[in-house]
């Protein structure tokens, strides 16, 4: 779907309006798309062709210049309606051409142009084919020239894709502006704390255009970060040791918190489907969403088996956490995602699936007193079965050794951590078995 900058138009016609209501009422927009027809009789259309208009009713005078977009289209805000104008293409690869006789409110334009090398003609050369190719007025010769029937049919063709296109665009401009204004007012309740207003107003902004990946990701995952929030808000407000109070809590979240993974994963969905980037800033923005989309996937999956625990969304947060830690480039943010998701694993007893992530930690960063210590409490919790798995106690406590070893005192674990020790020396008869760290990876 095509797309452009609709706010610098806006913020143009506003400067317009406010200096001028008169001369802005007689202003009339032209629009219309320039089509290379090669040599071998196909028709493209031609992108990034520079469109210049020049005033014909008097002998001087130039509008600002246009460039046609993806579909070979090209738009002027406004033509004063009165005056004449000849518009003049030129661009690399085409012959340049001239349009005749163009009008403000002439919105269906089809120039035609050929091969050629490029040129672009002076005002004077515009001018004086412009000269040449007018007939006087009044003449036999001013009327159209006959076409064939083939020329027609022709015609009738380009003339039914540019209206396509111009519908087009026209509805690419309504969609987004709902979309923009969606995604301020739901940022605006996010901000505010209003959560349903946020979600409801995210939903209308992937509602306007739920196949278009630039502002549909954006919008999915906004909608799951307000989710994530209300789901945490309820549980918050419920009041200490209010157990009845806590189960109602814990059934709103659930629909919540699997609405925002169902939202990420949709996000996620969309950029893998989409249409290949047109250029590479494009793909730099849709990686950006898709590591984002991660990230907060990545959270509310462990929020998720925290306080409403699922099987099946257990299940898929391996998944999630792989992609996560192959797509983000810095170190420091995958290191504090991966602890947060291990917190939450070990709380909810997913022990196996929070070992995972705190040896990725580990792996980045050998000495990292969270994963050393998380990891320990883990494989305990893990080896302190009906009977005792010895082997995975002796792995916690090697690794609650190191963390003790290296902990300042005023850590907030090490005095029950050297506890748990203790009782692993004293009733299992163990003790620490020095090891070596995992080597570093980048």
């Amino acid at each position: 779907m095509f797309r452009t900058n609709y706010l610098t138009l806006f913020l143009t016609g506003l400067i317009v309006l406010v200096g001028s209501s008169a001369v802005f009422a007689q202003n009339a927009p032209v629009r219309g798309v320039v089509t290379l027809q090669k040599a071998d009789g196909t028709k493209v259309p031609v992108v990034g062709a520079l469109v210049e208009a020049y005033r014909t009713d008097i002998e001087r005078g130039k509008m600002p210049s246009a460039k046609t977009k993806k579909g070979g289209e090209f738009a002027f805000v406004g033509f004063p309606l009165g005056q004449r104008f000849v518009l003049a293409v030129s661009g690399p690869g085409i012959g340049p051409r001239i349009e005749p006789d163009v009008k403000g409110g002439m919105e269906n334009i089809s120039i035609i142009v050929n091969e050629g090398d490029g040129k672009q003609l002076t005002e004077a050369e515009v001018r004086q084919a412009e000269k040449s190719t007018a007939p006087p007025p009044g003449s036999e010769s001013s009327a159209p020239p006959k076409m064939s029937e083939e020329q027609k049919k022709q015609q009738a063709e380009l003339e039914k894709k540019n209206a396509e296109i111009m519908a087009s665009n026209k509805k690419a401009e309504d969609t987004n502006k709902v979309v923009n204004a969606a995604l301020q007012a739901g940022n605006a309740a996010l901000k505010a704390g209003d959560w349903n207003t946020a979600i409801a107003e995210f939903e209308k902004g992937y509602a306007a255009d739920p196949e278009f990946a630039a502002s549909a990701s954006v919008m999915l995952n906004a909608k799951g970060v307000a989710l994530v929030k209300r789901a945490l808000a309820t549980y918050k407000a419920v009041p200490s040791g209010d157990t009845t109070a806590r189960g109602a809590a814990l059934g709103k979240m659930k629909p919540d918190l699997e609405g925002a993974i169902g939202a990420y994963d949709k996000g996620l969905e969309i950029l893998k489907t989409a249409p290949a980037a047109s250029d590479a800033a494009e793909q730099k923005g849709r990686d950006a969403v898709k590591l984002t989309l991660l990230a907060n996937s990545l959270e509310a999956h462990g929020f998720a088996a925290r306080f409403v625990p699922d099987p099946a969304m257990l299940a898929k947060s391996g998944d999630i956490l792989e992609q996560y830690t192959v797509a983000e480039p810095d170190q420091a943010k995958r290191i504090t995602s991966m602890l947060s998701y291990a917190s939450n694993m070990n709380a909810a007893g997913e022990l196996k699936t929070a070992s995972v992530a705190y040896r990725k930690v580990l792996e980045l960063q050998p000495e990292n007193l969270d994963a050393l210590a998380g990891l320990g409490l883990a494989l305990y919790s893990e080896g302190a079965s009906d009977p005792p798995n010895k082997a995975v106690l002796q792995e916690g406590l090697n690794y609650m050794q190191r963390f003790v070893d290296a902990a300042p005192d005023t850590h907030p674990l090490k005095a029950s951590i050297k506890e748990t020790i203790d009782d692993l020396k004293n009733n299992q008869k163990l003790a620490p078995q020095k090891t070596a760290p995992a080597r570093k990876k980048g």
